[in-house]
């Protein structure tokens, strides 16, 4: 059996070409032959940064790196894994990385359909909790699933069998994490049924319309539950409120169109929803650290390097 402390050396021993491609395509994030596997290569500090983490689990094959949500810090490494099991914006953050000593990771996006399917077949009714379970956690990594994920990775390497093996052991991973220590909280947002059920779909609605105006009394009816319901409910799993979760989703957006699409500030507030670009010029601050006009300058400017 492959011990959990020894991930990151069976990741180089297992795929001893992921860290031949990472040298030759230098520093950055980079596709594999599997949907959804990326590997991460970076070889300096990045300080506190908002950023919004899709449905993932992270894995790290050397190095280690930090999530900040809701007043707590989760930190995960060789030793550790996260997982994100629906969109949150959090702040992320590298303490080390060097050319010389680079973090390096995994990003394996999840569909939470996926996870719903694989559930019925395990037939596990009893795993499925009332209460809404916390959107993000670290959790050890533990030896089954050190397995799968190497032998993932050793798949997405050829397109062949990324085709062929891919689902199978793709599968696999699934089942290990809902089998680890937090299945439940993966579960709780799969399942048809429970307040997480509520929770994920107003999170996929506040995704999609993000440019609408909307209010927690619309959002709870939606879900056919009590606005305070939903609004704790909402809080235990992502740990903001609909609203601070659903500004923080159109600053994301705004600060994206900028840079992609080219638009202004007052363009980019609007296009996400804000009436006034006042005060969606103060929000920007509070939540990137620099006005919209200089987060597009520093934007192209490292853009264009």
């Amino acid at each position: 059996m492959v011990l959990a402390a020894e991930f990151g050396q069976i990741l180089a021993m297992a795929t001893p070409d992921l860290a031949e491609l990472l040298i030759a395509r230098g520093p950055g994030t980079h596709d594999t032959f599997w949907p959804g596997l990326r590997l991460v290569h970076v070889t300096s500090p990045m300080e506190r940064t908002s950023m919004v983490y899709d449905a993932c689990v992270c894995f790290v094959a050397r190095g280690n790196k930090r999530v900040h949500l809701g007043g707590r810090t989760y930190r995960y490494d060789p030793m550790h894994y996260l997982v994100v099991s629906l969109p949150l914006p959090v702040e992320a953050e590298i303490v080390h990385a060097t050319p010389e000593d680079p973090l390096l990771a995994l990003v394996l996006h999840v569909d939470v359909g996926e996870v719903g399917q694989l559930l019925l077949e395990m037939e596990e009714p009893d795993a499925i909790q009332a209460h809404a379970q916390p959107g993000v956690y670290v959790s050890a990594v533990h030896d089954e699933l050190a397995e799968a994920m190497t032998r993932m990775v050793a798949v997405a390497s050829d397109p062949t069998r990324a085709r062929v093996l891919g689902p199978g052991v793709m599968r696999e991973v699934l089942f290990h994490l809902l089998r680890g220590e937090q299945g439940a909280q993966l579960t709780q947002l799969a399942v048809n049924g429970g307040a997480g059920r509520g929770v994920a779909r107003v999170v996929r609605h506040l995704q999609r319309h993000f440019d609408e105006p909307t209010d927690v009394e619309h959002l709870a009816r939606m879900v056919g539950m009590s606005a305070s319901t939903l609004h704790r409910s909402f809080k235990e799993v992502t740990s903001l409120t609909p609203i601070q979760y659903l500004k923080k989703v159109r600053l994301h957006r705004a600060r994206l169109l900028m840079l992609s699409d080219g638009l202004n500030a007052g363009e980019a507030a609007f296009r996400v929803g804000y009436q006034s670009q006042s005060q969606f010029t103060r929000e920007f601050k509070r939540l990137f650290g620099t006005t919209p006009t200089q987060a597009l300058r520093d934007m192209r400017a490292s853009h264009l390097g």
